[in-house]
């Protein structure tokens, strides 16, 4: 079977991404002999002015980027009904596929992607673009580290984005920012927020926030703070903390003024002061995300003052209209996703795997191709011996017809549809064009949901005899791993068995008063148990017999002696230090009229760290003298 040819100039080759609107070819352009990805708008939406509409728009926006961390096109038209787009093909893969199989990376590791993934962002900002929809899934990197930035499919001048655009799903509202989760405009720090996002899986290998539907998820983006990122990886430093905090800050103005900005604090996050409400500090800049304060000073210095807590009596004012505007948008976002199973990514590919990478060089997942469409049989007539003729003279009999030999029907061509990312139901009636039957074949899949068809062969746009057979492979979701119980055993024994079963192990580290520092307490899920192919489970390992120490500063010494006993600790020395002790002892701002007379100022244990219990702690107080020295 010949392969499908463009305008006579490029060949479709294999399939290696697909989302709701398109699908992604490696081909080949005949002109000039090189491999191209070619972007194909999936047949239902051929006739539909608004998404034709887009597709262009798509077109004209990338082109207008020319960028080495940027995904070149090259070319864009059709051809018989059939819409496309040409681009540069890179051999690779995504970032999602990398930290599926690696993460957490360590900061070293991660530096020169966010690097290259932030250069790629400002050179888009500056020519008046946002993405978008930056995410692990739309960035790939090559087999020598370099870093292209995919899919500005959804790209819009900064006036021009919506949240509720046709495609936009669950994956997306992963890193969606909370300005854009409550339907207003993106700008450039909207990019800045999803690359912390994306920073943020990297480092820990999870993302900061997750839920069951897009509505509770852009919710969390809205309202909830991330979780500290050295809860889940305590080799980050702290300093590299606050970076992505500060990325992921609330209000856009809190976030870093550029995409560089945020690479370049986290090139040199060394350089920042090791303590994290000083490195927050530090790094200055439009405003600083909220810091993990409660940070202690050795006795006699100054603690740095304790954060402000962000107040809600903004949020109180328009809450009615947020939840509003939420449900709205959950709502038109649920019934795309009901039509789009697959994210709208389909240059970079929803599907992590290397197999479906979009514009990637591995390629689609092999598997007997489909039988070859039955040719049409020549018909031929039988052929029956004539009677023997009458020795007697006689009239000559009525000839019997001359058998012939039937003339071979031209077959009724028809183009195969776009069957990747449709449900069977789906595939089953757009086969009907064509009266194509319909090869299936089931296939596990990690990341494709069940029921979703991940390869056809032959390609969509192929011309074929009506009442060909296509073989399609239906993916029926994850196939699911099962591990031991491995509880009250050492770590490093129980990260060989998850290991051994292809398993990802996420560790957590908690105190316990019975289990020995350095076993597993418990899994999630609990094993004996289950998980997919692939999956994660994530691990509590003992820190041992371990308290955390309270945050008490400028709490009252009295009340604060109560707490650190009662979590465990040893209250040691309680010291009174005046203004004038304070200042000459290593504190020279420090702020007599508004610290609280009384109130702790130092301890020589640091707060909220882990100590073993009964750990002795001393502290200071202020005690204000009669001249306010």
């Amino acid at each position: 079977m010949q392969a499908t040819v463009l305008n006579g100039r490029y060949r479709l080759e294999e399939v290696i991404g697909q989302g709701g609107m398109a699908v992604v070819y490696r081909g080949v352009d005949l002109a000039l002999g090189r491999d191209v990805a070619i972007k194909i708008l999936r047949g239902q939406y051929g006739s539909d002015p608004n998404f034709l509409r887009r597709f262009e728009r798509e077109a004209q926006a990338a082109a207008r980027l020319s960028h080495p961390n940027i995904v070149s096109v090259y070319d864009v038209g059709h051809d018989n009904g059939v819409h496309y787009i040409v681009m540069e093909y890179v051999p690779g893969q995504t970032l999602k596929h990398l930290i599926l199989r690696h993460a957490p990376f360590t900061v070293d590791e991660a530096v020169p992607i966010i690097n290259q993934v932030a250069a790629a962002l400002d050179y888009a900002h500056s020519h008046g673009l946002v993405h978008r929809d930056i995410k692990p899934q739309n960035i790939l990197v090559d087999d020598q580290g370099h870093v292209k930035v995919t899919d500005f499919g959804i790209a819009k001048g900064l006036t021009d984005a919506s949240l509720t655009e046709a495609g936009v799903g669950l994956g997306t509202v992963h890193y969606v920012s909370p300005e854009q989760a409550r339907g207003e405009p993106a700008t450039p720090a909207s990019d800045i927020y999803a690359l912390g996002v994306v920073l943020y899986e990297m480092l820990t290998g999870r993302l900061p926030f997750d839920a069951d539907n897009p509505i509770g998820l852009a919710m969390q983006h809205v309202q909830a703070p991330p979780p500290l990122p050295r809860q889940f990886n305590p080799n980050i430093p702290p300093q590299v903390e606050q970076i992505i905090l500060r990325a992921l800050a609330k209000n856009p103005m809190q976030r870093f003024a550029r995409a560089t900005d945020l690479a370049r604090a986290l090139e040199r996050w060394r350089q920042l002061p090791n303590d994290p409400a000083a490195a927050a500090l530090a790094l200055g800049g439009r405003g600083a995300a909220p810091p993990a304060w409660g940070t202690v000073r050795p006795r006699g210095t100054r603690a740095a003052p304790p954060p402000r807590i962000p107040t809600r009596g903004n949020e109180l004012g328009w809450a009615t209209w947020l939840i509003g505007t939420a449900i709205l948008i959950g709502i038109v976002a649920l019934v795309l996703i009901a039509f789009k199973l697959v994210d709208l990514s389909a240059l970079s590919g929803t599907n992590p795997t290397p197999t479906r990478t979009a514009v990637a060089s591995v390629a689609s997942p092999t598997a007997t191709p489909a039988a070859t469409p039955t040719e049409l049989a020549t018909p031929t007539a039988a052929l029956t011996p004539s009677p023997s003729p009458s020795p007697s003279p006689s009239p000559s009999p009525s000839p019997s017809p001359t058998p012939t030999v039937a003339a071979t029907p031209t077959p009724e061509l028809a183009r195969v549809p776009v069957f990747v990312g449709s449900t069977l139901a789906q595939a089953q009636q757009a086969a009907k064009v064509g009266n194509f039957q319909l090869n299936i074949q089931n296939v596990y899949d990690d990341v494709v949901p069940k029921g979703v068809i991940i390869k056809q062969d032959p390609p969509a746009g192929t011309e074929l005899a009506k009442g060909s057979t296509v073989t399609v492979w239906v993916s029926q979701g994850p196939q699911f791993i099962s591990f031991p119980k491995l509880d009250v055993q050492p770590y490093d024994q129980a990260l060989r068995q998850l290991q051994s079963l292809g398993l990802n192990v996420n560790r957590v580290e908690e105190p316990s008063q019975t289990v020995p520092e350095g076993q597993v307490i418990r899994t999630d899920p609990p094993g004996p148990g289950q998980v997919p192919s692939g999956g994660t489970v994530t691990v509590y390992v003992s820190m041992g017999d371990k308290v955390k120490v309270p945050d008490v500063y400028k709490m009252p010494y009295q009340q604060a002696v109560q707490v650190l006993q009662s979590a465990g600790l040893v209250v040691g020395s309680v010291s009174p230090q005046t203004c004038t002790y304070i200042r000459t002892h290593g504190a020279p701002n420090f702020d007599c009229a508004s610290f609280p007379n009384g109130g702790v100022v130092s301890g020589t244990l640091q707060w909220n760290t882990w100590v073993p219990r009964g750990a002795r702690i001393d502290i200071a107080y202020y005690q204000a003298t009669p001249s306010g020295q």
